[in-house]
């Protein structure tokens, strides 16, 4: 029991040294007419703040008017900005606040306004274009103890922010005698309820960095005497222990008393309190339309609804200690229900003094009662859900978890977060178990989702049904930072609050952070699949995929670990592992200092110094030693099988675990053939990666409308011999203006985007300006080049406002190319990929969408470039080749045939052309070859013999690439049609088993064949539900851009959408030069030509075509009807391989018979993959029967791989001397060059 209360007494002392030292200076200003300037002729005595606060990100200046001073704030992007003081007004008083304003171009949001710093309180926005000056005011009333208040010209607001122009005069306020008529507002800053009015000021003096330190280092030494004594030595014999209920008590009371001395995070406290006011008094359906800032999703209002409706039974006084106390109850009475949660879980195996110290080291851990009992956040509540997801899910509850998971979301967004992670656990259980749980697994999406419809709807009022989307998805972009206060590796390498498309070791955080979040779900997906017999498996996967991305990823806000420590507990409550014990200790070590300095510092952004610097190093540091105890357990625990038992110093032996066989007659994987595979893979790896493209582009635009104009000045008279501009997706005309009298018109058009346009005529010009008019339409510029006789680039600056003309000169190349700029129809799918990333609307709709989204990908990680726009595509690319090894290996059960089969698909141009491109074609011809693998597998299984379950698997694989494949490209639904009658045809051979043995003399016999109704009822079932019903979730799912854009399309749009699609490709009459009808493509007669460029040396070229390389098309096209030949006049015997093939080459391949549009080459690819397997089967019949030349089909590829090379130039735009090039145009039809 002593043991007990020291403990106890500890962790209450551990935060003692953080009470009273955050006490704030009042600052006194002066000068409100801005008459007196500083040393920056800025206004005397005032000071400047705002959202976004690197160098052009606003500006705030002097200027004259009607012959007096004004204020001109200027935002270029959408910002918050404000130029504040100080002034002091009298307790529980009545002020009016007003200005004169006028604005220009300013766009929705917070507006042009008047408002008072750290409130709510804000004069109705000023927006767009105003005709001269417009007085405003804003009223409102001081607090009973306010003695000062900080009042704002502003242009934007608290999470509405604004860009535009606007001008401020006249400002005043003043003291009113009474409570005046209409709206009046609260001006009270609730910051610290009980700061002396004298010491109040809004920047802090200290940072307190050594008091942090202590407390840190008091919890950690706290923490290790817990670990030492309670977790790794043998129990004692059980006493009575200390009482729990005590217990609970102490830690609820310490939180209450946390919170009188700390009012709380100054933001999100006052947010909290307002949001439980107004809900309150106006009501669920009124809140999110009343237009107040609230960036929460609705699962949380509910509880600040109650709390507010409480608080006002009660007559508390709003931001008093009172209504402070019961904002922050929800989160203190979460910290004290886990931690008996805890104790009632241990106590069912543990001792009564073993589970008391797990119940202090939940009740006392400093880190959750600071951010419940002093900070006032919430996280404890979202983690609980968590748990309680997990927990359902474990027990076979599979609906109940994805309903709970659904209430989740709805209450904290960041529950998205482990997502795929219950999405690899929900596909593994119904592989596991069977059809019934893929069945359970989707009642449980439904029931997820309609959680989230249902939990929102209330909040619904006038808007649109799927408003909340914006608060789901909308959080982390909210903040484009590499870190928000949080202390892990993008902050260790100097990113808190840097750009989150800043440069990092060659290429962005957001993109290293991408990477790394894909890493952290990989990771936490396989260790799980791997011991997910063992009960602790989600649970510690769980940790493990929110503790990589919290240390890795981007966005990151200081708290985002905090369900780490809940989620640590439980594992070690399933596991026993005394790891887990020490790595939540160190993870509450770091925990509390980044919440210690994180609500401080956001008190002033001064104090982010260098003491600051050295905290943020220091936390950094402490979570990765927390994240490097993490992995090396659970590489331990998942891998490795073994566990470190707590009460026992010594380790546990290594346990066996579960071994999933492959059932059904599948090919053994030889070491052979992982070496095969994996060099054939890693060969064409590097050659489909090399001269991909760059990541040079510049990304930063200007757009200006007709009348807008610009100017770029040159640091001197130069004459300029070549203009370049790399242009956005506008369409528009600009007139280019010269000081020697020359001009020169810019066209914009749609084929000229995203890449280097040359647009000086051939004369130089010799000026020091050039002036940019926009006459026509809408004109988007990225960067312009100026370049000199010699080649170089000539140094320029550009107009305010117009600086992205010509800020990014480093991202200008030296010699445009397909390297750096779109080619084909790129400019279709790339753009519409780049427009679904930013929530424009949608130029290019005459394909579905997924496949652009899969683009999209590549340019959210490696930015609107070259290789970002095509890298997703070429590695799904470099995929299909250990596909198609594995399908061969299926198909012939050798590793030569198996390797040819790879190895000619490969080689082929068109799968090398095609996959380097970002188009959609490749999406839809991997799923298909997806979908036929495991068709294949399917047609091979037979329900009698094989059973149900296992014959519904690979049928349900297959239906979900059909989904994705139709949510990617229509083709796929014609490949679907060959499934259909694999399909059928399988049911019809069972039925016919049915026929021949349900009246057999045999017992045996008979009932094999019994359940044959039954089976095919289930199996169709199965297959609505897998080719009906999750394809077309899938494919409105993969219109979730759509309802995301600026437009927010509907269910009508997304369906105006299809009955385009229809018209376009049933109703095109256009045609094209290099167009070919179906029948020419296994001659591959026309191929068509994509991109050439004379900017490499004199006589050479650089050239792209598609088209197949003959020894694969020719071959194989003339093996198939070979093989049809064989088969009709029965000189071969079919077999269930050959059949599936047969069937995918006419899906894919014979409706193109009656398509009457035009036509290209490249429609043959997903045909393609069918004929190689059709050639190899002929091949291995061949070497059956002639044995002694089974050597011949290395000679077949090598000459494949010999004209790839021979071919490479005029398929990867690879500089070759012209006359090269000619002599690869063997047809007529053959023009690499375009002419």
């Amino acid at each position: 029991m002593r043991r007990f209360v020291l403990i106890i007494s500890a962790f209450l002392m551990a935060l003692f040294p953080l009470c009273g030292a955050y006490a704030e200076e009042q600052v006194y200003i002066e000068n409100p007419d801005f008459q007196y300037m500083d040393a920056e002729s800025m206004p005397s005595g005032w000071y400047t703040d705002a959202w976004y606060t690197g160098d052009g990100d606003f500006f705030v200046e002097l200027d004259e008017a009607d012959g007096n001073t004004c204020l001109h704030m200027t935002n270029p992007t959408q910002n918050d900005v404000r130029l504040c003081q100080d002034i002091d007004v009298e307790p529980d008083s009545y002020y009016r606040i007003s200005c004169d304003i006028k604005a220009h171009g300013v766009s929705d949001g917070g507006g042009a306004n008047v408002s008072v710093a750290g409130t709510m309180a804000a004069s109705d926005p000023i927006t767009g274009d105003t005709t001269g000056w417009q007085r405003t005011e804003l009223v409102g009333k001081t607090g009973q103890d306010q003695h000062t208040m900080t009042v704002c010209m502003r242009l934007g607001g608290y999470g509405s922010l604004s860009s535009g122009e606007a001008w401020f005069r006249d400002f005043s306020v003043t003291k009113l005698d009474g409570a005046p008529a209409g709206e009046v507002q609260d001006f009270y800053y609730y910051n610290n309820a009980n700061a002396n009015s004298e010491s109040g000021s809004h920047n802090v003096n200290e940072l307190h960095g050594g008091a942090m330190l202590l407390t840190v280092l008091l919890s950690g030494v706290i923490g290790a005497i817990c670990y030492r004594k309670g977790i790794l030595k043998k129990p004692e014999p059980d006493g009575e222990g200390v009482n729990v209920c005590t217990l609970l008590v102490l830690a609820f009371l310490m939180r209450c008393l946390l919170s009188l001395v700390f009012y709380g995070h100054s933001t999100d406290i006052n947010c909290f309190m307002a949001w439980s006011y107004h809900l309150a008094e106006d009501g669920l359906a009124n809140f999110y339309n009343s237009g107040m800032f609230a960036d929460y999703p609705p699962g949380y209002m509910y509880i600040l609804w109650l709390t507010g409706s409480i608080a006002r039974a009660l007559g508390l006084e709003y931001g008093g200690a009172g209504y402070v106390l019961i904002t922050k109850m929800p989160s203190i009475l979460a910290d004290i229900f886990a931690a008996y949660m805890t104790y009632k879980l241990a106590r069912n195996k543990l001792t009564g003094s073993q589970s008391t110290l797990l119940c202090c080291i939940v009740a006392f851990n400093p880190a959750m009662a600071f951010i419940s009992g002093a900070w006032g956040q919430v996280d404890m509540i979202p983690a609980i859900m968590l748990l309680g997801v997990i927990y359902l899910f474990d027990s076979g509850k599979l609906e109940l978890a994805g309903l709970l998971y659904g209430a989740a979301i709805i209450t904290k967004p960041q529950s998205l977060m482990i997502g795929p992670l219950l999405a690899v656990a929900y596909f593994a259980k119904v592989y596991d178990k069977g059809w019934r749980y893929a069945l359970r697994t989707l009642a449980a999406v439904a029931l997820a989702v309609m959680a989230i419809f249902a939990l929102a709807w209330p909040f619904k009022g006038a808007q649109q049904p799927l408003w909340f989307m914006d608060k789901l998805l909308g959080t982390a972009t909210s903040y484009p930072y590499a870190s928000v206060e949080a202390f892990n590796m993008p902050a260790l390498l100097g990113g808190n609050w840097a750009d989150v498309n800043a440069p990092l070791l060659g290429l962005t955080y957001g993109k290293w952070g991408s990477i790394m979040i894909v890493l952290s779900c990989i990771a936490a997906a396989a260790g799980y699949i791997r011991s997910r017999d063992k009960k602790y498996s989600l649970t510690l996967s769980g940790a493990l995929l929110l503790s990589g991305i919290f240390t890795f990823g981007q966005y990151m806000h200081e708290r985002y670990i905090f369900p780490v420590l809940p989620l640590l507990i439980a594992a070690f409550l399933l596991s026993g592992d005394r790891r887990l014990i020490k790595t939540y200790v160190i993870y509450t070590c770091a925990l509390l200092l980044n919440v210690l300095a994180a609500f401080v510092v956001v008190k002033s952004a001064a104090l982010r110094g260098a003491e600051y610097n050295v905290i943020t190093l220091i936390g950094s540091v402490i979570n990765l030693m927390a994240f490097a105890s993490m992995i090396t357990a659970y590489w331990s625990m998942t891998v490795r099988r073994e566990i470190y038992p707590a009460y026992c110093e010594e380790r546990m032996e290594k346990t066996e675990g579960t071994v999933y066989e492959i059932q059904g007659d599948t090919p053994v994987v030889t070491l052979r053939d992982r070496l095969y595979c994996f060099a054939l893979t890693l060969v064409y790896a590097i050659i489909a990666l090399t001269n991909l493209g760059t990541t040079q582009a510049p990304e930063n635009y200007w757009i200006g409308s007709v009348g807008d104009t610009a100017a770029i000045t040159l640091e001197s008279p130069q004459e300029i011999s070549e203009i370049r501009i790399f242009g956005g997706i506008y369409e528009g005309r600009a007139t280019l203006s010269f000081s020697d009298g020359q001009s020169i018109e810019y066209v914009q058009e749609n084929d000229d985007m995203f890449r280097w346009i040359t647009v000086s005529g051939d004369d130089a010009v010799y000026t020091d300006k050039i002036g940019i008019e926009v006459t026509e339409g809408r004109v988007w510029i990225n960067e312009i080049a100026l370049f000199d006789n010699d080649g170089n680039i000539i140094k320029s600056a550009a107009s305010e406002g117009a600086e992205a003309l010509v800020d990014e000169p480093e991202e200008i190349p030296a010699t445009p190319s397909y390297l750096n700029g779109m080619y084909f129809d790129e400019l279709y799918h790339g753009r519409t990929a780049y427009e679904h990333l930013h929530g424009i609307a949608p130029y290019e709709n005459s394909h579905p969408p997924l496949g652009k989204i899969f683009i999209m990908l590549g340019i959210a990680i490696f930015g609107m470039n070259a290789f970002g726009w095509r890298i997703i595509g070429t590695l799904f690319g470099i995929a299909m080749v250990p596909i198609m090894y594995a399908f061969g290996k299926k198909l012939f059960r050798r590793s030569d045939y198996a390797l040819l089969s790879a190895g000619l698909f490969t080689f082929d141009f068109m799968h090398f052309t095609q996959t380097r491109i970002a188009t959609i074609d490749v999406y839809g011809v991997f799923f298909i070859i997806l979908m036929y693998y495991f068709m294949y597998d399917y047609y091979c299984m037979n329900f009698f013999d094989d059973g149900l379950k296992a014959t519904l698997k690979p049928l349900a694989i297959a239906g979900l690439f059909f989904g994705l494949g139709a949510a990617s490209k229509w083709i796929c639904i014609y490949a679907g049609g060959g499934l259909a009658v694999i399909l059928f045809t399988s049911l019809g051979q069972r039925y016919a088993e049915y026929r021949r043995f349900k009246n057999a003399p045999g017992k045996t016999e008979r009932r094999r064949v019994q359940g044959f109704w039954r089976n095919t009822l289930m199996t169709l079932l199965w297959c609505c539900v897998f080719y009906i019903a999750v394809p077309v979730v899938i494919y409105l799912l993969s219109y979730i851009p759509y309802v995301l854009c600026e437009n927010h399309y509907g269910l009508s749009g997304i369906w105006d959408f299809q009955k385009f699609m229809f018209n376009y490709h049933s109703g095109l009459t256009a045609t094209h030069p290099y167009e070919s009808p179906w029948w020419q493509w296994p001659l591959d007669l026309r191929p068509v030509w994509y991109y050439i460029s004379y900017r490499v040396p004199e006589g050479m070229t650089s050239t792209i075509s598609a088209f197949g390389n003959p020894a694969v098309w020719w071959v194989c096209s003339a093996c198939t009807g070979i093989l049809c030949a064989r088969l009709i006049a029965g000189r071969s015997k079919p077999d269930k391989g050959i059949f599936v093939l047969l069937i995918g080459l006419g899906a894919n391949y014979l409706p193109w018979v009656l398509v009457t549009r035009c036509t290209f080459a490249y429609h043959f690819f997903a045909s393609v993959p069918f004929i190689v397997f059709i050639t190899v089967w002929l091949i291995r019949e061949f070497d059956e029967r002639h044995p002694k030349l089974r050597r011949m089909k290395w000679a077949y590829l090598g000459l494949v791989v010999l004209l790839f090379a021979l071919f490479y130039p005029v398929i990867s735009g690879a500089p070759a001397s012209i006359g090269y090039v000619r002599a690869l145009e063997w047809l007529p039809g053959w023009t690499f060059m375009g002419y």
